[in-house]
C-alpha cells in the first residue's frame, strides 16, 4: 500500500456473502462510504483512521466470514465530484423525490428534496434511509421538536421540517457530514434545523424531543440509548434503523429497561426500521383515583 493520498479503498470479494451484511459489519468501523462493483464491495476510509484497532477488526471479519480483501491508496482528487457522477434521483414511493442540484427535467413525485451529493451517508439510496422516510411519513410532526441523531446529509431533518416540525437538532460526528448537512439545509431553505458536530455529548440534558430519529448502527444506538431515552418526551416516538433483525431483541430489551416500549418494525432489504414510544406518565390525581 503506497503512502500517498488521503483516502484508502478496501476491496472485499463477496463470494456468497450478502453485501448488506458486510456493509453492516464495516459500518461499525470508520468507513465513510460503500459501493458495489460486480462481485466486490468497495469501502472507503481516510488513511488517518486506519489504525491498528481497525486493522485487527478487519482481520477478524475476514477470518470469521471467509472474505478476502485488499487495501489500495487512492490518488488525491476531487472525490466529491466523483461521487456526484454516480448520484441518481431517488424516489421514495410517492412521498418524496431526492435529486441533486444538477438533475434537470426529473419528474418529481411528492415532496422535492435537493441534496448536494458528497461522501456522507443518507442520500436515500440505502434501505434504511428509505425506510425511515416511509415511517416518518406516518407520524404527525406538526409543531414537534425533533432530534436527528447521526444526521449524515441532513435528509431526515429536512423531511421532518417539510412535515411541519417546529425545531430540529441534527447531530453528526463526522466533519464532512456536518458540512454537507449545512449545505443541504441551505439548498432546501431549511431555517429551523440546527446542525451540531459531535456524538451523544451534543444531546442537551435540559431539552426533550417529541420525535427522535436514529439511523445509525446497532452499537452506536446501544451506546447512546440512555441519552436518547432521557431526551424523549413522555408520549414521544423514536425511530431506530441501521441494523438487522438479529439486533432487534438486544435493542428492544435495552430500550425497555429505559422506559421505551416497542411498537412495531418493518424490514426492507434485511434492514430494520423499529418504532418505540415512551408512555405518558400518569398524573398523581389519576393514580389516586385508581387507588
Amino acid at each position: 500500500m503506497e503512502n500517498s493520498g488521503r483516502w484508502l479503498e478496501a476491496r472485499f470479494v463477496l463470494n456468497e456473502m450478502e453485501s448488506d451484511v458486510l456493509v453492516a459489519l464495516l459500518s461499525e468501523l470508520p468507513f465513510n462510504s460503500f459501493m458495489e462493483d460486480g462481485t466486490e464491495l468497495l469501502a472507503y476510509i481516510e488513511r488517518s483512521l486506519l489504525d491498528t484497532t481497525v486493522i485487527h477488526d478487519l482481520k477478524d471479519i475476514s477470518e470469521s466470514y471467509n472474505v478476502s480483501y485488499t487495501i489500495i491508496s487512492l490518488p488525491d482528487k476531487d472525490w466529491n465530484k466523483e461521487w456526484e457522477s454516480n448520484f441518481d434521483p431517488v424516489f421514495v414511493e410517492n412521498i418524496c423525490t431526492i435529486i441533486a442540484p444538477f438533475h434537470e427535467n426529473t419528474k418529481i413525485l411528492g415532496q422535492r428534496i435537493v441534496l448536494s451529493p458528497k461522501m456522507a451517508f443518507g442520500t436515500g439510496h440505502h434501505y434504511t434511509t428509505h425506510g425511515m422516510i416511509v415511517q416518518m411519513n406516518n407520524l404527525d410532526m406538526k409543531h414537534k421538536k425533533v432530534l436527528d441523531f447521526g444526521s449524515g446529509t441532513g435528509l431526515l431533518a429536512i423531511f421532518a421540517s417539510i412535515k411541519g416540525a417546529s425545531d430540529i437538532l441534527a447531530i453528526d460526528i463526522e466533519p464532512p457530514s456536518y458540512d454537507n448537512m449545512i449545505e443541504n439545509f441551505e439548498l432546501n431553505n431549511i431555517s429551523n434545523a440546527k446542525p451540531a458536530l459531535g456524538g451523544k455529548e451534543m444531546i442537551p440534558v435540559d431539552m426533550v424531543f417529541d420525535v427522535i430519529l436514529a439511523n445509525i448502527t446497532a452499537n452506536v444506538i446501544l451506546d447512546s440509548l440512555f441519552e436518547l431515552a432521557r431526551s424523549l418526551k413522555s408520549g414521544g416516538t423514536i425511530l431506530f434503523s441501521g441494523f438487522f433483525e438479529s439486533n432487534l431483541d438486544d435493542i428492544s430489551h435495552a430500550s425497555a429497561e429505559l422506559g421505551l416500549t416497542y411498537l412495531q418494525h418493518t424490514v426492507n432489504g434485511g434492514w430494520v426500521v423499529a418504532r418505540f414510544f415512551k408512555e405518558k406518565k400518569k398524573s398523581r390525581s389519576k393514580m389516586n383515583r385508581l387507588n
